[in-house]
């Protein structure tokens, strides 16, 4: 769980960092990454990279199910299952 929530303050964090005209609160854990204006295409990319290095998970194409970016919560969860494994077995 506290890898979950790191991840979760890595993303509203790096979203910040790249909308820094955002009102306070304007992105939340329901946010889509998908749908919402919060990131662009290029930005959901960098976004994913840079929490890959973070938290040492590996991203596989696997990773960009829509699924996984159906929220700033879900990507966090993504992120903290993957990281939990064990380097043999994440494929």
């Amino acid at each position: 769980m506290l890898v979950q929530t790191q991840a979760r303050q890595a993303i509203l964090d790096f979203i910040a960092g790249r909308n820094p005209g955002l009102a306070p609160g304007a992105v939340t854990g329901q946010t889509s990454l998908v749908t919402s204006d919060a990131l662009d295409s290029i930005g959901v990319l960098d976004l994913v990279l840079d929490l890959g290095e973070r938290f040492g998970v590996e991203i596989d194409d696997a990773a960009f199910d829509l699924e996984n970016f159906e929220s700033v919560d879900a990507l966090a969860r993504y992120i903290a299952a993957r990281s939990a494994r064990p380097a043999h077995a994440a494929a």
